[in-house]
């Protein structure tokens, strides 16, 4: 536990917990608590503005530029697809990520923008995870275009971190949330163990030089500091907290595996 409070002071100090910036625009006060709560369910350290209609929504963007819209159809005063019309050519907005909850695709506007990502269509408002996958494409868009030593990274939950096998980029440090490691054996999965908050996961690749030896699959929401192989020496040493935990993260895994090895001795 003390390692994991010091994780969470010291990466206030680093700016990683900059508050994420939500407007929320519907007519219907039922959605706006409905959207409200799912954010704050996904997303830690968020800050939401609600807005009943287009105009208030525009009015809230220009005060707090918000990282995501969220906003549903049939807006009043300034309906939907005007309202992101002007987020998309505003000079103050053009960053924003913006999630449509509509039942069906508008296959005929914003193209360009679906294709990279800033606008997304939410269909399945049934089903809670389907808007955490939506808000995770959403901040990972914004992160993906800022060029930053580290940068974080957004998991809802059962989203893959990535796959064995693959070249390893990056090095992660949970922040929020549960994941676990697991190897496959044809249709059978092997639980390698749980990674929870402070730890580090993906070292293993930096440490040996080789492909991911396990895939790793969100439990629940997530958010990690992604730092890329070629920065993290550098940033090892200049940030110690990092580098005790790494340290305790290695040891927690040395221990797991010789308790294993114990128990398998033992039988």
């Amino acid at each position: 536990m003390i390692l994991v409070y010091e994780m969470l002071r010291f990466m206030i100090q680093l700016g990683t917990d900059e508050k994420r910036i939500f407007v929320i625009a519907s007519a219907n006060p039922q959605r706006l608590d409905l959207f409200s709560d799912l954010v704050e369910q996904s997303i830690s350290q968020s800050m939401i503005f609600r807005a009943h209609d287009g105009f208030d929504a525009i009015f809230k963007m220009e005060n707090s530029p918000p990282h995501v819209l969220v906003v549903d159809m049939g807006l009043p005063k300034l309906d939907t697809i005007e309202l992101t019309e002007k987020v998309l050519h505003h000079p103050k907005l053009k960053g924003t990520s913006v999630i449509i909850v509509s039942p069906i695709p508008d296959r005929e506007h914003f193209v360009d923008e679906v294709v990279t990502g800033q606008v997304q269509f939410l269909t399945e408002l049934g089903d809670p995870r389907y808007f955490a996958v939506c808000l995770s494409r959403a901040l990972n868009r914004l992160t993906d275009e800022q060029e930053l030593s580290y940068k974080l990274k957004f998991l809802a939950p059962h989203e893959v971190l990535f796959r064995e096998g693959e070249e390893a980029h990056s090095v992660f440090i949970v922040r929020k949330g549960d994941l676990h490691a697991y190897k496959t054996d044809g249709a059978a999965e092997r639980v390698l163990g749980t990674i929870s908050i402070g730890e580090f996961v993906g070292e293993m690749a930096h440490i040996n030089g080789e492909p991911r030896s396990a895939t790793v699959r969100a439990l629940t929401d997530c958010e990690l500091i992604e730092i890329p192989m070629g920065t993290l020496d550098a940033i090892l040493f200049s940030k110690p907290a990092w580098s005790k935990a790494l340290v305790a993260t290695l040891s927690k895994r040395l221990s797991r595996t010789n308790n294993a090895f114990v128990e398998k001795v033992d039988k």
